[in-house]
């Protein structure tokens, strides 16, 4: 309990000292340069920032998939709230979120989320969340790329849920291919609901894009059983590779 509350702790006070820090400097880093690329930098140092000094470890497997020279769209399981900041941190990418508009609200955050470039969208409104498709393209257009959850929500146990539309559309207007990718453990790091802090270890595998030319030639509900598929397979190879992991440790 002690050191549930230690690393609990810990992770707040470090939270805010970077916001303020970091977000400032990606404000400032705006007026530099308004391709909104270095403010993304600092933030992307912002995730790594709450990954290292929070012990937790990243390991990421298939980087040869990430193009920093073309957009790709990264359809992502939704374990936890640390999806976000290992993957704002680690993907090589230059990355426009699209989040929830009352996240654009908080001081520091927001602020440097709109330095970014990220893109604000308010699900309960259909006009605005049409605007917020349309900008969204407009981003990838521009050689940004971007991270959809298709679950729309944090699971609960770890089991991946049913994929929602909206990726592969995204993909036909754009041309940026899709890139599946698959996330374990940060769940565990903070369980849905709760505050509380047990550090641990990501994993990361991105796979191979499927390009725009295939998803427009194939029905949406196909693509995104098959991103779904991928991402469920590897979950389970890594799922497995943890448990002979942990029999190792125990028995040795």
């Amino acid at each position: 309990m002690i050191k549930a509350a230690y690393h609990t702790i810990k992770f707040w006070i470090v939270i805010i000292l970077l916001s303020m820090v970091l977000g400032t400097l990606a404000v400032l880093a705006r007026l530099f340069d308004s391709s909104n690329n270095l403010s993304h930098k600092i933030s992307s140092l912002w995730g790594r920032g709450l990954c290292v000094l929070n012990g937790i470890r990243v390991d990421i497997e298939g980087l040869e998939h990430v193009r920093v020279d073309r957009a790709q769209i990264y359809i992502a399981n939704h374990q936890g709230f640390f999806d976000i900041f290992a993957l704002n941190a680690y993907l090589p990418a230059q990355i426009r979120w699209v989040a929830k508009s009352s996240l654009f609200k908080i001081p520091f955050v927001g602020w440097s989320m709109t330095a970014s470039g990220y893109v604000p969208v308010e699900r309960g409104n259909r006009k605005k969340s049409y605007q917020a498709f349309l900008a969204t393209i407009e981003k990838l257009k521009a050689g940004n790329s971007i991270v959809i959850f298709p679950e729309g929500t944090r699971s609960e146990d770890g089991t991946i849920g049913p994929f929602k539309k909206g990726g592969p559309l995204l993909s036909v207007r754009s041309g940026a291919p899709l890139v599946p990718v698959t996330l374990m453990g940060t769940g565990s790091i903070i369980k849905k609901g709760s505050g509380i802090i047990k550090p641990g270890r990501i994993r990361i595998i991105i796979s191979p894009p499927i390009s725009s030319q295939s998803v427009s030639e194939d029905k949406e509900e196909n693509v995104l059983h098959n991103l779904r598929d991928i991402i469920c397979k590897n979950y389970e190879n890594l799922k497995s590779q943890q448990d002979r992991e942990e029999k190792k440790i125990q028995a040795g």
